[in-house]
């Protein structure tokens, strides 16, 4: 009986302590550099909106704010190092979808669990994406690459960011509907996958419109089709992979966006006030208008409504992983 009464004093305690230590780190938020992790290399729409708001938030908060890049395993480095960080608000997540929607289905093993180690803090921002392809391919509209590759089976290249990336997967996920064979070649970053497209390395790819708009323009690149999105202002006379014929290549089930977690446990006053502070930003005319300029669209919305979206891409892209058959390594 002693023993049963000494063991229940010292999860009394324990108890007592976690909750004296969640009040101190709220008490003491911010209290020294807080880091902003970008899980991939510098240079893609994640570094962008990170280091758009990193002056807003150093003001706001009072502190130091920096977008450190921790790259490697299609975005698990970098998690994994803000899932096991203290639980301060001091070390954020600064997330591509996939790390806790469509990581959780391509990989059998991960350091951290994506639905139970993060907290979430508020959606960024979302994009639209092209499909885009190499002048010389014969081929200038979704209807037309279709019978050519059905004509031609195995003889495309589409490139991606890596395996089981979102290009990867939407790759993928186009075969199966349109019934066509392409061959895949995975790359390291988005940038030097849309230069294989650029020099004909690869005649294909899927991805997100920000840096390739002013090549279409230029004519080094041409863009077959649109996706998560009707219509693209800048790219005049592109339509939407659904109105050119292939159904279900949308939004609903391909949910993309960008969004910023904290580890599991932080107070809940520190998720408000990091939440209140970015999403303020996020809604500044500059803010959102330099974003928007890199075909970047803001969010901003509360910490449940985040959690909402993440619940249901996991659900779609669980979905479309299942059909594709898309593993990680």
């Amino acid at each position: 009986m002693f023993a049963s009464r000494f063991a229940g004093w010292r999860l009394l305690f324990a108890l007592a302590a976690a909750l004296a230590a969640a009040h101190a780190a709220a008490q003491e938020f911010p209290s020294k550099t807080v880091r902003l992790v970008n899980p991939f290399p510098p240079g893609g729409p994640l570094d962008i909106i990170g280091r758009t708001l990193t002056e807003r938030l150093s003001a706001s908060l009072g502190t130091t704010v920096i977008v450190e890049n921790r790259p490697g395993a299609a975005g698990n480095i970098g998690a994994a190092e803000v899932a096991k960080a203290p639980p301060d608000g001091h070390t954020l997540l600064l997330t591509l979808y996939s790390i806790v929607t469509s990581n959780p289905h391509l990989y059998a093993k991960l350091a951290f669990d994506p639905l139970k180690d993060f907290a979430p803090v508020t959606a960024l921002a979302t994009t639209d994406s092209v499909l885009i392809a190499h002048p010389s391919l014969p081929a200038s509209s979704v209807a037309e690459l279709i019978a050519y590759a059905r004509a031609n089976p195995g003889k495309l290249n589409y490139a991606s960011a890596g395996k089981a990336s979102p290009g990867h997967i939407a790759g993928e996920f186009f075969r199966n509907l349109t019934g066509t064979q392409l061959t895949h070649v995975p790359y390291k970053g988005n940038a030097e996958a849309v230069r294989s497209v650029l020099a004909g390395e690869t005649q294909l790819m899927f991805t997100p419109s920000t840096v390739t708009i002013p090549h279409a323009k230029s004519g080094k690149l041409k863009v077959l089709g649109v996706y998560l999105t009707e219509a693209i202002d800048e790219l005049p006379g592109a339509r939407s992979l659904g109105a050119q014929g292939v159904a279900g290549f949308d939004a609903k089930s391909q949910p993309f966006w960008y969004g910023l977690l904290a580890p599991a446990g932080t107070p809940s006053n520190v998720i408000a006030r990091i939440n209140a502070d970015t999403v303020k930003a996020l809604r500044d005319e500059k803010v959102s208008g330099a974003l928007k300029k890199a075909r970047i669209f803001v969010i901003g919305n509360s910490p449940e409504e985040f959690a909402a979206m993440i619940r249901e891409g996991h659900a779609a892209w669980g979905r479309v992983i299942r059909d594709t058959g898309v593993k990680g390594e």
